[in-house]
């Protein structure tokens, strides 16, 4: 069966389901770095533009070419709407004013090359091989975390330009989101304390050998595992970058002063690393890094470790201390 099929018979039998009074629309949503997803909505029928969740069949589809029966399938996808369903009447209307919107409109980074065809459709700022890209983000009982894309569509809804919309998003986005900065160290002793933590929360934290016990601390035990990592690793402690939402993090080296500070802390020039479009990773310029090293570290994180859609760059930047500007690392200077 087609994907095309599948989305087909998917369609018919949750009109089936919800009955006359129920719409079901399909939409191809375009998502970061071209990637491309089959969506799905369950609406009323009284009320078409009401929010409701979007449901990704994609991966549905993969789990029904695996194995899992169209009727187990369908019922997943049932789950899935009825629990992320919206249960209150809520309005978008207020999207249609800018004044309302305006103090939580910001910024994140995306690769530009990448994006090419969604840029055309969106306001956009080009930084080095990336663009600054805009959307609206929400917190409320309702959704939870929530955002919206700004297009070129709403700008002009807004009578607004681009310089405004930047303004505005570069003072919310420190403001709204924040940022956190921290050792990589810590975020593996915290994973390490975790993982122990969670082996033996079901057994007594004693050892025996023969009549002996011998207790154990999960601490001494990561202290030890980390004895072990880091062996060898003096000086080259990396530092993560990202926001307090953890979400389109990478975003933080734009923000006025966060690189100028840390950098004056440790007395040095920096190293970026795009982990992902939600963190960067931060390293001390020792002048002896090899910057093919690095770039190929980031590479292969970005082919084995990450989602498509999460991919930054496979390049790798450089913050100068003396221009005080974020560069390609080629030549260690700006190009922005």
């Amino acid at each position: 069966m087609t994907l095309e099929q599948f989305i087909e018979k998917i369609t018919c039998g949750l009109e089936k389901y919800y009955g006359e009074n129920y719409r079901v629309r399909t939409l191809n949503v375009k998502k970061n770095n071209g990637i491309c997803l089959h969506g799905l909505s369950i609406f009323l029928q009284d009320n078409p533009n009401g929010v409701t969740p979007t449901i990704y069949l994609d991966e549905f589809y993969e789990r029904y070419m695996s194995g899992v029966s169209l009727s187990e399938t369908m019922q997943e996808i049932i789950k899935t709407y009825e629990t992320h369903i919206v249960k209150e009447d809520v309005s978008m209307e207020f999207f249609l004013d800018y004044e309302k919107v305006r103090d939580r409109v910001v910024y994140k980074l995306i690769n530009y090359q990448m994006n090419e065809e969604l840029l055309k459709e969106i306001p956009h700022i080009s930084f080095l091989d990336l663009a600054v890209v805009f959307y609206y983000y929400m917190e409320n009982e309702v959704f939870g975390a929530a955002s919206i894309l700004i297009h070129d569509v709403h700008m002009k809804k807004w009578q607004i330009n681009l310089k405004r919309l930047s303004a505005d998003a570069e003072y919310n986005t420190p403001r709204v989101l924040g940022y956190r900065l921290t050792n990589m160290e810590d975020i593996l002793r915290e994973l390490i304390r975790k993982d122990l933590n969670n082996r033996f929360s079901r057994k007594e934290n004693t050892r025996r050998r023969g009549d002996e016990k011998k207790e154990f601390s999960v601490n001494e035990m990561t202290d030890n595992m980390m004895e072990c990592f880091l062996e060898g690793q003096e000086g080259n402690s990396m530092y993560v970058l990202t926001n307090r939402s953890s979400q389109n993090g990478a975003a933080c080296i734009l923000y006025p002063n966060v690189l100028k500070e840390f950098a004056e802390r440790i007395e040095s020039d920096l190293y970026i690393l795009p982990s992902s479009i939600h963190e960067v990773i931060l390293i001390k310029d020792q002048g002896m890094e090899n910057t093919d090293v690095l770039r190929n570290m980031v590479k292969d994180v970005n082919r084995t470790q990450l989602a498509p859609e999460e991919v930054l760059s496979d390049e790798v930047y450089h913050y100068s201390r003396k221009s005080g500007k974020v560069g390609l690392c080629d030549n260690k200077t700006s190009v922005k």
